[in-house]
């Protein structure tokens, strides 16, 4: 998971404001799927748990990050 971390870091950084409110869409439905599989005691990986959460909280802020530079400018 260190090079996806890296990988998803770059891309948040990348993206603009339309393509991170998409990320954060499927990032919080991933979530959602892995909370069932751990629910439901077939999850494989569940680390993947702790990665997507903090996949989702980067992307929260980064939002409101550009958010706040806008309303500022």
């Amino acid at each position: 998971m260190p090079n996806e971390t890296s990988r998803v870091k770059t891309e948040i950084r990348e993206a603009n404001e339309e393509e991170l409110t998409r990320m954060l869409s499927t990032y919080k439905q991933e979530h959602f799927q892995l909370r069932m599989q751990s629910a439901t005691a077939a999850l494989d990986n569940p680390k993947r748990i702790w990665f997507v959460r903090k996949v989702i909280a980067r992307i929260e802020t980064a939002l409101a990050q550009r958010r706040s530079q806008g309303v500022a400018q």
